[in-house]
């Protein structure tokens, strides 16, 4: 078993995880070299796919991975050489010796490549051996499974079958390279309890490091019938319409599963979802609206929050850990948190003795003193309340010459 005195489970302090899309550096503009990484961490970069007829892990946009050349970049030097976002978080986990970075492999997007791999004996090897050599090729950390969702026994005995691989091949690699750490796995695990069920958590959790426990899209316009709280702590007795769910109710679940509390982390939102043509939270609405940030309807980023030529007015609700704006001329409705409601939640994390928080996704904050990241690590205590375990840096694997090398004039 992979209960080991020295892995992440047992080490003081908190998580404070955050999620990079390596598509932020498009229309969001958001860089590696914009992550607020004193208030991190864990980094987790968002998302390599999967080969459906082979099982195997690949990088989803080989331009913004290993390629683009941010500004000081010698894409000329000789040698076999990585660019792009990869090279930036290896500089980022130089100046930052406790910031972890995990390669997260899926989403909602790619995850409908998962059940062939799950299916096949050899290609769940295959998904293991190419993760690995990922991690040792590219400087990560450790490895996050976002598979939505498993779903029968055969899957969820096959997903506990690749975990245990996973664990024995990234242990195996962290031995032969003398590891500064351990490397991790993360798993993203369902708030809903259809989805949550299904899951062997009795098979799993022995090789995993954490759950990453999504608190998120409670209620939305496309999939909710009534306007309601996007990922509320505790259902609305005045108010069930509104809270379809809720966290606590997985999170005792989870707790009652035999997960270690320290195991859990909560991911919150960093944007809102919109309801559009209603009278209010639990009401019925119309549609999500033409609004949206980057073009997509009914998605706010918490940063483009307020609206400009919206009189939206906000409200906490701290007794059921969520939040709203509401404009009561323009009929509109906006679930989002806020950082009096992230204070909130900071006590639940506190209160019930889990991990720590995790983010989606980072270009959607704000960076200044209403950052719903920043607001929670002060809450729970300031960046010395968070974990500090080294990162590995000890790459001598790596195809890349000057990611072997260790970037040495950078």
């Amino acid at each position: 078993m992979h209960h080991r005195d020295s892995s992440e489970r047992s080490s003081r302090g908190l998580k404070s995880l955050g999620y990079f899309g390596n598509w932020d550096i498009y229309a969001a503009d958001y860089f590696v070299t914009d992550i607020p990484a004193e208030n991190l961490t864990h980094l987790v970069y968002a998302f390599a796919n999967v080969n459906a007829t082979t099982g195997n892990v690949f990088l989803s946009d080989t331009w913004a991975d290993l390629q683009y050349p941010y500004s000081g970049d010698n894409t000329s030097a000789p040698g076999n050489n990585v660019y792009g976002n990869i090279k930036q978080l290896y500089l980022l986990k130089k100046k930052n010796r406790t910031l972890k970075t995990l390669l997260s492999i899926g989403g909602w997007s790619y995850s409908p490549n998962f059940p062939p791999m799950l299916a096949s004996d050899e290609y769940r090897q295959n998904f293991v051996d190419s993760a690995i050599e990922l991690v040792a090729d590219l400087g990560f950390d450790g490895i996050d499974i976002d598979y939505e969702y498993v779903t029968g026994q055969d899957q969820a005995e096959q997903m506990v079958d690749l975990l245990r691989r996973l664990r024995s091949g990234l242990d195996n690699l962290a031995n032969s390279i003398k590891a500064s750490s351990p490397f991790l796995i993360s798993y993203c695990s369902p708030a809903g309890k259809t989805h949550y069920s299904q899951l062997d958590f009795a098979g799993m959790t022995p090789y995993l490091d954490y759950y990453n426990f999504m608190a998120v899209d409670y209620m939305g316009p496309s999939f909710s019938n009534y306007s309601g709280f996007l990922a509320n702590l505790y259902p609305d007795a005045t108010n069930l319409r509104a809270t379809d769910f809720n966290t606590n109710s997985g999170i005792l679940d989870y707790i009652w599963n035999h997960i270690p509390p320290k195991m859990i982390l909560i991911e919150n939102p960093l944007y809102g979802r919109s309801f559009n043509g209603t009278d209010g939270m639990g009401d019925k609405f119309s549609n999500a609206g033409t609004l949206g940030s980057l073009g997509q309807a009914g998605i706010l980023y918490y940063k483009d929050l307020p609206l400009p030529g919206f009189d939206a007015t906000v409200v906490n609700v701290p007794r059921i850990g969520g939040s709203y704006s509401y404009d009561a001329q323009n009929r509109y409705l906006v679930s989002h948190d806020t950082p009096e409601i992230a204070r909130v939640k900071a006590d639940y994390v506190r209160l019930m003795g889990l991990g720590g928080t995790a983010w989606y996704e980072l270009s959607m904050d704000r960076n200044d003193t209403l950052s719903l990241i920043s607001n929670t690590v002060s809450h729970l205590g300031g960046t010395q309340a968070l974990e500090k375990t080294l990162n590995n840096l000890n790459y001598p694997t790596s195809t890349y010459t000057n990611l072997r090398s260790g970037f040495p004039d950078e």
